[in-house]
């Protein structure tokens, strides 16, 4: 898998004139983006899990059974996500 990527990456960078560096740059920054948005959800506040649409990709979402399971635990003193 690594070895078609980087095929990929190369093959961007020649047809954009753009450096492989920044191709890089560009391919993890919308999963950077998603894993601070997931990180930036605060356990108590339903509000905070916020649904992340990724264009040609598709939606990451927090499901609501998974969100009121955290709510449960943090309410109870629990910390445990051994079942998330």
């Amino acid at each position: 898998m690594k070895k078609e990527t980087d095929k990929i990456i190369k093959h961007l960078s020649l047809k954009y004139h753009i450096p492989v560096v920044d191709i890089e740059d560009i391919i993890k920054s919308q999963f950077k983006f998603v894993k601070e948005t997931i990180e930036s959800a605060t356990k108590d506040d339903t509000e905070t899990f916020k649904t992340i649409k990724l264009l040609s990709f598709g939606k990451f979402l927090a499901n609501d059974k998974v969100i009121f399971h955290i709510i449960k635990n943090k309410k109870n003193g629990n910390n445990s996500n051994e079942s998330i």
